[in-house]
């Protein structure tokens, strides 16, 4: 088990679907509920060794076939992120977004400023979140987000793997 420092254990309870948005920077592996979620954590950990982060160059689409279609791929672009990859069931909830940047979606400046805070942080970041802002007031989704960095120090992409209950 690798702690980032404290987590809101309720957190581990789904939560109602008219619930607000909860954003965690404090959490344990332990207290995330997926399963890709954290095989996902642990292959981020085992590929960064003793780096801050590891690179985008560093993830094998092979080693992580299973989570793919959770995953959705962020690249900064000067104040805006561009989507470089939507996995299909990410693409099934919100929308082929491959290719979109944030300021080209409807909720992209919620999105911006919770990226914006993973890069300025360099530490991942967990999220549970009703999606009743795109009419999906029956699904919630809970996301990990982590740093990706090509020079070990500065972040230019966040992957984000979703869940969705």
């Amino acid at each position: 088990m690798i702690p980032i420092s404290k987590f809101c254990i309720e957190c581990r309870v789904p939560r109602k679907v008219n619930s607000r948005p909860e954003f965690f920077t404090d959490f344990l592996i332990s207290d995330i509920t997926s399963k890709h979620q954290i095989n996902f954590f642990n292959y981020w950990h085992k590929l960064r060794e003793d780096r801050s982060m590891p690179s985008r160059a560093d993830l094998n689409p092979a080693d992580i076939v299973k989570i793919l279609p959770f995953i959705m791929l962020f690249e900064k672009k000067d104040s805006d992120f561009k989507v470089r990859l939507t996995g299909t069931r990410c693409a099934s909830v919100y929308g082929e977004l491959t290719g979109k940047t944030l300021k080209e979606m409807q909720c992209g400046h919620e999105i911006n400023g919770k990226l914006k805070w993973c890069i300025n942080h360099k530490q991942p970041f967990y999220q549970i979140e009703p999606l009743d802002s795109i009419q999906k007031k029956h699904l919630v989704s809970s996301a990990l987000a982590m740093p990706l960095s090509n020079d070990g120090q500065d972040v230019n992409m966040i992957i984000v793997i979703h869940d969705f209950f």
